[in-house]
């Protein structure tokens, strides 16, 4: 089964806030799993968790009914132990064991919210939405009667209301999305984010103007989201309506030049239009406005990294990587800077730094490929081939992945297959430093 590691991820993290008045800061086991610990008042809870981990479930589930009796209204603690179960290190070894928990709390406790609602963000994540819609509705009935716990009411009612928008939105239903947004944000109307999202989608609908005035009202109320017009540039180019986006563009950066987020989502637009004057304009002068942003430092390293002026990129993302040695977009960066220059320090540096980034985003495909990318420059094309089929056989390679595979094939003179991949990597209006590259390998394989 393919889970995806980030929604879950965000699942939990909800789940969280969402249950401050029993939780206390995340513990690490001495297995290495994520464990959440009980505040002291709770004793029962810490110890049925400490039993369902042990595998002793019954002793689990009599102390889980015992704290529910002392704490009624408090979250289940089934679900305390379904998430000492959520191990994303492991590739989720104990998913099932998370949800034997959740599902026997919604059997043992059919009156309390929380784990129909966390089966239906996980069914979510595996685009199950028709379930995922049933077990939400079923779940908000559930809060309308849960009034022995207010504060935990209102945060399980905003949760399942926010699971109704999610679904509406991934299925593309913006009507239903506008209603659910609307409902949000009548429950939380200092939440900049409902009306955020509520703007895309009345933008999404045509109703730009309605849109606008939404997403000003975001802005004004959390300062550290993108202007509306800058956004409005983004989700234009999204939809393939590159004139509309120009035209947003050109009015953020007349009425938000100053702001140097504005200006990196600028570069963004222009890195994918391929104006690369543009882009390092735009990322320059953010980068004097907030010397220590490291989003302007990463594109200027980008536009080198187009020019082949790979020791120029190596300063930049190695500038990141000393500050933020985790940073992956800079690592990538990095590596593809090293492994250019023709040099077999530089080469085994550019392999150390690529594995590394690879061995911590395992689920990145961008990570995935500069590694193999790596190990082409290093003429290990068997390998290279292996993780780049990886991602074709599951339909997830990106355009350079394309690319690195063409020159796979190409240097194991399998023509045809290297042409093929070439108008892959080329087919779609992506752009991406090896663009140029890719256009003249499948021009002189053509001739």
């Amino acid at each position: 089964m393919k889970f995806p590691i980030v929604q879950i991820l965000c699942t939990f993290f909800i789940f969280l806030i969402f249950s401050v008045n029993t939780m206390i800061p995340q513990l690490l086991s001495q297995e290495g799993r994520l464990y959440s610990g009980v505040l002291p008042s709770n004793p029962e809870v810490f110890e049925g968790v400490q039993a369902a981990m042990n595998g002793d479930n019954e002793i689990a589930e009599k102390y889980f009914t015992e704290a529910m009796k002392k704490l009624p209204g408090s979250r289940p603690g089934g679900v305390n132990a379904a998430m000492a179960f959520l191990d994303p290190s492991l590739e989720f070894k104990f998913f099932d064991k998370m949800r034997f928990w959740l599902e026997k709390t919604a059997e043992d406790f059919p009156e309390d919210p929380e784990a129909f609602l966390l089966l239906a963000d996980i069914a979510l994540s595996e685009t199950r939405y028709l379930e995922s819609s049933m077990l939400s509705k079923h779940a908000l009935g559930l809060v309308e009667k849960f009034s022995i716990n207010p504060q935990r009411q209102q945060s399980l009612r905003i949760y399942g209301e926010k699971l109704l928008a999610d679904i509406a939105e991934q299925r593309k239903r913006w009507n239903e999305a506008v209603k659910q947004l609307v409902k949000l944000h009548e429950l939380e109307p200092e939440n900049a984010r409902h009306l955020y999202r509520l703007g895309l989608v009345r933008f999404r609908l045509g109703q730009k103007d309605e849109a606008i005035k939404i997403l000003s009202q975001a802005e004004s109320l959390d300062n550290k989201l993108l202007p509306a017009l800058i956004l409005l540039a983004q989700l234009s180019e999204q939809l393939g309506k590159n004139d509309e986006a120009a035209q947003y563009l050109t009015e953020a950066i007349e009425k938000n030049g100053d702001n140097p987020q504005v200006l990196i989502a600028a570069a963004d637009l222009e890195l994918i239009w391929n104006h690369l004057d543009k882009v390092k304009m735009f990322a320059e002068k953010a980068h004097q406005l907030d010397p220590n942003l490291s989003d302007a430092i990463i594109i200027l390293g980008i536009v080198d990294l187009y020019a082949e002026d790979y020791k120029k990129a190596e300063e930049k993302f190695m500038q990141i990587t000393e500050a933020q040695p985790n940073n992956s977009e800079a690592m990538i960066g990095l590596s593809l800077a090293l492994c250019e220059q023709n040099d077999v320090h530089q080469l085994r540096r550019a392999f150390t730094v690529a594995k590394r980034n690879a061995d911590q985003n395992p689920y990145s495909v961008d990570a995935q490929t500069t590694l193999a990318w790596v190990l082409i420059q290093a003429n290990s094309l068997d390998e290279a081939e292996k993780i780049l089929m990886r991602y074709f056989n599951a339909n997830e390679l990106n355009s350079p992945g394309a690319y690195y595979l063409a020159v796979v094939f190409s240097k194991q003179n399998r023509k045809e297959e290297a042409v093929l991949f070439l108008k892959t990597a080329l087919a779609e209006n992506v752009n991406f430093p090896k663009r140029n590259a890719a256009e003249k390998l499948l021009k002189s394989l053509a001739e």
